[in-house]
């Protein structure tokens, strides 16, 4: 299996290296004829993008490709039309006005594919939305989309957990380029992700294992990174406001004897509005990437270090259990993800891609209680072949394997010693795209789970004896269909499952030699309709999701379901409608708006009439997924001014309580409102004044019940943008 692998990879560079790049050039423009600049051209073949580059302020752009024979430009920039030129026909390309953008991207598959043409749910916020809106992290632009609820314990990096159509804080797959930054076992924080570095966020909802493995139950959020373009640029952020923020930001990318480098640098500052609220954020981003012919390479690191203090539930307090602020509580928390990746196409018809990635967190937790620890290691492999069958099917198959080590201060051995959690995944996947006349797209495919656990040491203070190594299968297969009935009509359908391995807790607090992972099976099906010649998009979508195989702790009536402490009993279900609304009439305007409505609902545990998880009660909805939510953004540019209105309301949530948890009660938490302003003036040239107006009515609310959120807040800055060839 070596030999030829190697005799295969030796031919497919040398044939690579005997082909010559050829430069494509031209300009993008709206069509009055004024320049488009931050447009995205991509060259794309049967297999997906060969290269891509960005416009500049000029609207121009230049593009690099070996064998572009059938090959074609596809043009995207947010609110503007998609379109497709053939390589030939380069020069002055001129967009229409549209509501949203047609992003080529590989999001929720294996493929490259335009938005337009898939059949799962996706969202894309642009790196045009990420500059203008001034948000220092990237939770406070995700939480915006459609589908999803965000509860923040409390101000400026506070937990904050996303819950995607209904489904938990852990059913959510998090990367950085394709890198997994999930704990063992699915937690994520998206408090510490920054803006500065990103070129865009994209969000695809609804179950995904069966194109990204484990932990994507609910949906997946991938974080792209900016890459370094043909122009060098340089640019730098200075803010500061409410709560004694300060923020700072440096960075810059360019070409260098046909290297692409890129390094930005951020940090962030905040005193909280409470003793032991303060927080403190630090980044640092590299890249690197070089394209030669049919060959590219890319590489990335990030290391991400905050400092928070955790003042505990000072809001609300319904069991009157709140003691008086934590003025020792702190979290430290370092998170490093480093990534390669190599692609080559050995023909217009035959791709061949290769992945590596390490993903590192170590965490420190200082209490009254004493202090503790965490870390998170995974490292993961994968090789990728796509292959264009016919003009009409192409197809994408590959192999995964991931490592996964966990230690924490509390899981032992019987010598009371930390001991590391293992776990080892492989994925073997086949995904198949079909074309049909131009309307009809289907992409379908399965992936095949292998997910092994290593020995797990007794622990007799936790009445956990000794387990062996094990070994589950599960196949995980997708369907996702688009039909665009006539021009203007768009119908999107898919279905599919994942899957959650049980994390490092629910192993080592169990007596369950066989727990099993949880499972999740869902559907939706929607139609996008585009009116007023294109300026307005209507869209909706109904989903349905099942959760099979919760992990519940047994105890008390619940005991005569399993001989063990915990086991796989739970089931719920989720279901809903998302409705999104966007209008762009002018270059100069956009408003989008979405509605999203969810009825979740506790169902009897497995072997039971009527009996729910420790302190719910059948029929409840799940905790903190409101049954009504919604958000508005507003864009206006005109001349040197631009500016965001925003808003985004929810309703009433079943909560816990903030101190102790379920144990000590369940409570419903109220909606709320909040509204905020941001404008931009450009002083100069490259040098941008703006100030952004956060909870505008000064609405006293919680996104976690216990938890108050910032009152009315207000930060301004200036950035600079320079570019030495300008």
């Amino acid at each position: 299996m070596t030999r030829p692998l190697t005799f295969s990879l030796l031919f497919l560079l040398c044939a690579a290296a005997m082909t010559q790049a050829e430069t494509v050039q031209g300009k993008v423009v709206d069509p009055s004829g004024a320049v488009i600049p931050g447009a995205r051209v991509a060259a794309v073949n049967r297999v997906g993008v060969m290269a891509q580059a960005v416009s500049d302020a000029a609207g121009a752009f230049q593009v690099s490709v070996a064998d572009g024979i059938g090959a074609n430009l596809l043009v995207t920039a947010p609110g503007f039309e998609t379109k497709s030129v053939p390589l030939a026909q380069a020069g002055v390309i001129t967009l229409a006005i549209a509501p949203q953008d047609d992003s080529v991207t590989v999001a929720g598959s294996t493929m490259d594919i335009p938005l337009s043409q898939q059949g799962s749910s996706v969202s894309i916020i642009p790196r045009e939305e990420i500059a203008g809106r001034n948000e220092a992290q990237a939770i406070d632009l995700i939480r915006y989309l459609p589908g999803l609820s965000v509860a923040a314990t409390g101000a400026r990096g506070a937990q904050a957990s996303v819950f995607m159509r209904g489904g938990d804080y852990d059913f959510n797959l998090v990367e950085i380029n394709g890198v997994p930054i999930d704990w063992f076992g699915g937690i994520v924080d998206f408090a510490h992700v920054p803006t500065d570095f990103l070129d865009h966020i994209e969000v695809i909802r609804g179950p995904q294992s069966a194109v990204y493995g484990a932990y994507a139950n609910s949906g997946v959020v991938n974080f792209v990174t900016r890459s370094p373009q043909e122009n060098a640029e340089f640019e730098a952020l200075a803010e500061g406001g409410s709560h004694y923020e300060r923020r700072f930001g440096l960075g810059g990318s360019g070409t260098l004897r046909g290297f692409g480098i890129g390094a930005y640098l951020s940090r962030l500052d905040d005193d909280g509005p409470v003793a032991n609220g303060d927080y403190h954020n630090q980044n640092l981003f590299l890249t690197l990437t070089h394209n030669t012919g049919r060959q590219s390479f890319a590489a990335n690191g990030n290391f991400n270090a905050s400092d928070v203090g955790e003042p505990g539930p000072y809001g609300s307090d319904p069991a009157h259990l709140f003691t008086g602020l934590d003025l020792i509580s702190r979290s430290r928390v370092n998170l490093s993800n480093y990534g390669a990746h190599y692609q080559i196409d050995a023909t217009p018809r035959v791709r061949q891609e290769l992945f590596a990635s390490i993903f590192w967190s170590n965490s420190f937790y200082v209490s009254p209680y004493g202090d503790s620890y965490n870390d998170n290691y995974r490292g993961q492999l994968e090789e990728r072949t796509v292959l264009s069958v016919t003009s009409h099917y192409t197809m994408a198959f590959g192999y995964a394997f991931a490592r996964e080590e966990l230690r924490n201060t509390y899981i032992n051995d019987p010598s009371a010693g930390v001991f590391p959690l293992e776990r080892n995944q492989q994925g073997i996947y086949w995904e198949n795209r079909f074309e049909f006349g131009g309307r009809l797209f289907v992409n379908a495919g399965a992936r095949e789970e292998i997910i092994q656990t290593g020995r797990i040491a007794a622990d007799p203070v936790v009445g956990r004896p000794e387990f062996p190594r094990d070994t589950i299968l599960k196949l995980n297969p997708k369907l996702a269909v688009a039909y665009a009935l006539r021009e203007g009509t768009r119908l999107h359908v898919s279905a599919g499952t994942g899957i959650r391995p049980p994390s490092g807790f629910e192993l080592a607090f169990t007596d369950n030699p066989r727990l099993q992972p949880e499972r999740t099976a869902s559907f939706d099906a929607g139609i996008e309709q585009r009116l007023f010649h294109n300026h307005v998009s209507l869209d909706a979508t109904y989903f349905y999701n099942r959760y099979y195989d919760l992990i519940v702790v047994l105890g008390g009536s619940l005991t005569h379901l399993s001989s063990f402490q915990s086991d796989n009993l739970a089931n719920s279900r989720a279901q809903g409608a998302e409705f999104a609304v966007r209008f762009r009439p002018a270059r100069w305007i956009s408003v989008a708006g979405a509605y999203t409505f969810l009825d979740s609902e506790i169902l009897s545990l497995r072997g039971s009439t009527n009996l729910a998880p420790q302190y719910f009660v059948v029929g409840q909805p799940l905790a903190r997924r409101p049954r009504h939510s919604g958000t508005m953004v507003a864009t206006f540019s005109r001349g040197k001014l631009s500016a965001n209105a925003t808003g985004y309301f929810r309703g009433k949530a079943l909560d816990v309580e903030p101190n102790y948890g379920p144990a000590y009660g369940v409570f419903y938490n109220p909606g709320f409102a909040n509204f905020g302003l941001n404008v931009n003036y450009a002083l100069t040239r490259g040098v941008t004044l703006y100030g952004n107006l956060r909870n505008a009515l000064n609405w006293r609310y919680e996104e976690a019940l216990g938890f108050p959120s910032p009152l009315l807040n207000f930060v301004s800055g200036v950035k600079w943008t320079f570019s030495p060839s300008k």
